[in-house]
């Protein structure tokens, strides 16, 4: 879609990130990925990162557990707030789930060249199986 405009994007806008205080958000952590660029790219990041109870991965994950509202919520209270027309937001929620996915290639492509060092722990395998999930995720979000 066409670009909303250009902003500060932070690359890494999930609440791992964030300091909560009184139920808000008091500050926000880890910028080393920060840019310009469309910031409707932060929002399908938080949103791939905004685990419901009862979805894969749910345990483990802050907003899993249960007590927080939904990711229609979160979706809007932001378009209420900026008046930003969200009906593209699948695009960038795909945009997400490639750009990581391309990250977790070159990290992959490095441990099969011997570049990331020895790590027995770290299965292989399963990494690559979650490069071709994200792969399909975001294939699955520029169908529907």
């Amino acid at each position: 879609p066409e670009q909303i405009g250009s902003a500060i994007v932070h690359g890494d806008y999930r609440i791992g990130n964030m300091i909560i205080r009184d139920g808000r958000m008091a500050a926000l952590l880890d910028w080393e990925l920060c840019t310009l660029g469309d910031p409707l790219a932060d929002l399908g990041y938080l949103l791939n990162n905004w685990i419901e109870p009862g979805d894969r991965g749910a345990e483990g994950n802050p907003t899993g557990v249960g007590g927080f509202p939904g990711r229609d919520h979160v979706l809007a209270v932001y378009e209420e707030r900026t008046g930003r027309d969200l009906s593209r937001i699948n695009y960038y929620r795909a945009f997400s789930h490639w750009r990581l996915g391309a990250i977790a290639q070159g990290v992959y492509k490095r441990y099969l060249v011997g570049a990331m060092g020895r790590n027995r722990d770290f299965d292989l395998e399963k990494y690559k199986l979650g490069i071709h999930q994200r792969a399909e995720s975001a294939l699955r979000f520029l169908t529907n």
